[in-house]
Formats: structure tokens, sequence, C-alpha cells
């Protein structure tokens, strides 16, 4: 009976820099040295490993090994952000995208599997009522945003934005939308015309991503001259603002939304109250 067992080993943070400058061969014969001196004056004899690897994650130019890491200010609902695929269309993996198992191997795998069954419903929805297929969002508080940015208090360019209207204080916060347009698709490489007008169609629908955001903030995002996408990057840049989807800001700014939302309501109450008084 032949008995193997796997031995990993991970060099400390000095050892990493110099082991990555180093051949895998070299690499080998310095562990294998190390496991000889251990067990060697104990009368064991360390046979030659059916096979070694070395791992050079470090210069992985798709990673330089990097891996997540919650900074300050930041929370576990950022892994949700970067997770919400944005229309259906673009689907996000990798430990970065899983909260509960942040920067670690099986995380990026459990995430594989959760996008795979996302892309497969998308797809299913898609086969299933082809012409007709749109991403929904679900909540009440999903309809109240859709209500909100029908009469935007704010708007230049591809960006709108909703506030309180009982207040004017230049710290009060609000919401931002931003749409994305995707145009000049070409779609002749696909042969059948009827999947290449369905998938065209799907993809030429505009993408909206939001943030939350103070008046003063979108004062002077207003002042910023330009194409809008310089006004994106200051906003990214000089705010450090997070643009998601709709369902994550439903998740994280439900209050924010509900607030504006009744403010108005009862903003418009007073006025048709006024309005009477005035009749009478």
């Amino acid at each position: 009976m032949i008995s193997a067992f796997n031995f990993l080993c991970f060099p400390s943070l000095n050892g990493g820099f110099s082991f990555k400058r180093t051949s895998t061969k070299s690499t080998f014969l310095f562990y294998m040295a190390i496991f000889t001196g251990i067990y060697g004056p104990k009368g064991i004899e360390v046979p030659n490993p059916i096979q070694s690897i070395c791992t050079r994650w470090g210069t992985d130019p798709l990673s330089y090994g990097s891996y997540s890491h919650v900074r300050t200010k930041s929370s576990g609902s950022d892994y949700d952000i970067l997770a919400e695929s944005v229309g259906d269309r673009l689907f996000f993996a990798g430990e970065a995208t899983n909260r509960h198992h942040p920067a670690t191997m099986h995380g990026a795998y459990l995430s594989g599997l959760r996008e795979a069954s996302c892309i497969l419903r998308a797809i299913r929805g898609r086969q299933s009522c082809p012409r007709k297929w749109i991403q929904k969002n679900t909540g009440p508080n999903s309809d109240m945003l859709v209500d909100l940015f029908k009469k935007p208090d704010m708007s230049f360019g591809q960006f709108l934005f909703v506030f309180d209207p009982l207040t004017e204080d230049p710290k009060s916060m609000g919401l931002m939308r931003v749409t994305f347009h995707f145009q000049n698709f070409d779609s002749e490489q696909f042969h059948k015309k009827e999947t290449e007008n369905n998938f065209e169609h799907n993809l030429n629908q505009p993408v909206q991503l939001y943030a939350v955001l103070s008046r003063e903030q979108a004062d002077g995002l207003q002042l910023v001259t330009g194409r809008n996408e310089r006004k994106l990057t200051y906003l990214l840049k000089n705010f450090g603002l997070k643009l998601m989807g709709a369902n994550a800001l439903v998740l994280l700014g439900n209050s924010l939304i509900a607030n504006i939302a009744n403010a108005r309501r009862g903003r418009g109450r007073t006025s048709i109250s006024f309005g009477q008084q005035s009749a009478l």
C-alpha cells in the first residue's frame, strides 16, 4: 500500500520577494534540503515528489498578488455592489464579490457558481420571451425609484438628480442616476437574423447606475465642463462616490428613497390644500 500526501509551503512576505526571482528548480531543491535536514536525522527518508508546482501569483499580470480587503469607511456592502450585474448582460465573479468569503479561493469558486446560475436564469428569460425581456427590479422602493426620476430636480447631460423638497441644505443627501447608451453594435457575426435582432435589441438597451450624493456635490458636478466622461471621472475621483445598480441602491438607500418620495407626496398635498383655500 502506497501512502501519499500533499505538502504546501507559503514563504513569508520578505521571503516571497526573493523566491519570485528564483527559478522553480532552485526553489524545489531549497525546500527538499530543508525536509531532508528535518527528517534525515530521524532516520526517515524523504522521497522525491511525484510533481512539484511553484506559483508566481505576485507576477501574474492579471492580479500581481492582489486580493480584496475592506478599507476605512468601507463595509461588506461594497462586496454586494461589486457583485451586482449590469442590466443582466454583464456579470461579475471573484473573491471580491463574495462578502461572506472574501480573499479566499473558495470564495472565488462559489462566486463563479453564483454568477453561472444568474447567467443561466437571464438566458432562459430571454429565450422564453426575447422581445419583451427586460430586467425588472422587485420591491416597493424600486417602483418609488422609477417614479422619482420621472421628475428630476436637476438634470444635465446623462445625469439626473432628485432631492428632498423640504430642505435646501447643501449637505442634504439625494440620489443621482447616470445613463449609459450602447450604440453601433455590429451584429453581422451572427448567422440567424432572428437571433441578431433580439440580441442587438437587448444590448442596445441603456444601462442606468446610481449614487448617493449631496446637493453641494451635485452643484459642483454641474460646474465641471466637458463631456459626460469628464464629469463621471470628476465624480469618482474627487467625491469618491460609488456607482451601483438599482438593486444595490434599493438595498443601501432604502430609507433615503422612501424619505424623498414621502416628502414629495407631502408637498403635493400641501400645494393642493393651499390652492383650495385660495379659491375659497
